[in-house]
């Protein structure tokens, strides 16, 4: 894990706005994943929570509402914009239904930025906290932010191959890649996503970090690829957003295009009607600081 990077794109501000447009459809994808992730958090009145990686704010938005007019929800994210348009949702809600809960919101590097000393009785990520070059000093400045007592609650990609959500497409992309006599960097199993993808990872993460009374609960759902989509759809937004896009970068339409048609083939067995349903294996890390 020395060697992770961030996820290719991140600083892409055009990359970035393209996620946010998007947003809401593959908000869709992720409401099983945010069930299972809220019900392990069991946010209290009055509780301040600091949610790391949020995006474009959904789960922070939640976390307001459950903590109430009492508590506090920061909603964090290392993209600038993406946090401009979560604080401009965020508004827009409030403006349709007064009296809603407003997050506060704060563009910061959470492996390096200083949250205050012990400010939160939880600290909470879906899907946002597998990225950090050092790991082990991010989650030592967690455990810092966050209060005696406090807990760590994350939603975190298993290993590769317990999802399918990422292997169809990158397995389909590099098939084409490799018919057509094409070189690429392979990407490895334990890159990004699933860089903290088992129980021996986290524990070797989050351990040495300070982090007590940790436990992995392992969960395998299935999720609607990108959100709503038809195969055609879902083969677009796998190109544009992805562990494929890295193998295609720079590739000319030509073999975009002839992956795109062979990611519709192995879309349309799948499409239920509604969307691309597809199994995506995840984790629900849960850890706490210890009270002494």
């Amino acid at each position: 894990m020395g060697d992770q990077q961030r996820p290719a794109g991140w600083g892409d501000d055009a990359r970035v706005r393209q996620w946010i447009a998007g947003a809401e459809q593959r908000e869709a994808q992720m409401v099983p994943v945010s069930e299972e992730l809220f019900a392990a958090a069991a946010l209290q009145p009055g509780e301040s929570v600091l949610d790391i990686g949020c995006g474009t704010g959904p789960t922070t938005r939640q976390a307001a509402e459950l903590v109430g007019p009492t508590g506090r929800a920061v909603g964090t994210d290392l993209s600038s914009t993406m946090i401009e348009a979560a604080g401009r949702l965020a508004a827009e809600l409030a403006e349709a239904e007064p009296g809603t809960p407003q997050p506060e919101w704060l563009a910061a590097d959470a492996e390096t930025y200083d949250f205050g000393a012990a400010q939160y009785d939880v600290v909470m990520s879906r899907f946002g906290v597998m990225f950090f070059p050092d790991p082990w000093a991010a989650f030592a400045n967690l455990l810092r932010s966050t209060r005696p007592g406090g807990r760590l609650v994350a939603a975190i990609w298993r290993t590769r191959e317990h999802v399918p959500l990422f292997a169809i497409p990158y397995d389909t992309a590099t098939e084409v890649l490799d018919e057509l006599g094409i070189s690429y960097e392979p990407v490895s199993a334990s890159d990004n996503q699933c860089s903290l993808g088992s129980h021996e990872s986290v524990v070797a993460v989050l351990e040495p970090a300070g982090w007590r009374d940790i436990e992995t609960h392992p969960s395998n759902r299935t999720l609607y690829l990108g959100g709503e989509l038809t195969p055609a759809e879902a083969a677009q937004s796998a190109l544009d957003i992805g562990p494929i896009r890295g193998v295609l970068e720079g590739r000319s339409e030509e073999i975009r295009q002839a992956v795109s048609a062979r990611l519709r083939t192995k879309f349309e067995p799948l499409y239920d009607g509604t969307g691309i349903v597809v199994p995506a294996g995840f984790m629900i890390v849960t850890a706490r600081r210890a009270t002494g």
